[in-house]
């Protein structure tokens, strides 16, 4: 009897495990976005006046590009160094940024990070 016993929990204890499996894990990595972010795709003529939806949109001229890193400067003259996540798109496809062109990035803050959906070349 105490077999049997042994065998049912080691049974029950199996289907538990399969049955979390199937739960997503609370500190599995989850594509975040800010529903309010503007989904552009192509440049806008406002960027050139200085128009733009200041929390999800920066612009300025490229300083330097590395993969999953592009370094603008502002009007203001500001300089900003900002992080490019996996899955980040550059408009046009297949186009690589570079010194001296003007470019949108577009996404949202995210704890102080802003976080790039879209790159757009001027």
């Amino acid at each position: 009897m105490t077999v049997k016993l042994v065998s049912i929990r080691r049974s029950i204890a199996a289907a538990s495990l399969v049955s979390l499996g199937s739960l997503p894990l609370a500190a599995s990595a989850q594509a975040f976005s800010d529903p309010s972010a503007p989904t552009y795709t192509k440049w806008q003529a406002k960027w050139d006046e200085r128009a733009f939806h200041n929390p999800h949109v920066l612009v300025g001229e490229v300083i330097d590009f590395r993969p999953y890193r592009v370094q603008i400067r502002r009007s203001s003259g500001v300089t900003q160094r900002v992080d490019l996540k996996h899955g980040t798109r550059i408009a046009p496809e297949g186009a690589t940024p570079t010194p001296g062109e003007r470019v949108a990035l577009v996404g949202y803050y995210s704890r102080g990070t802003f976080i790039v959906n879209r790159l757009i070349i001027r």
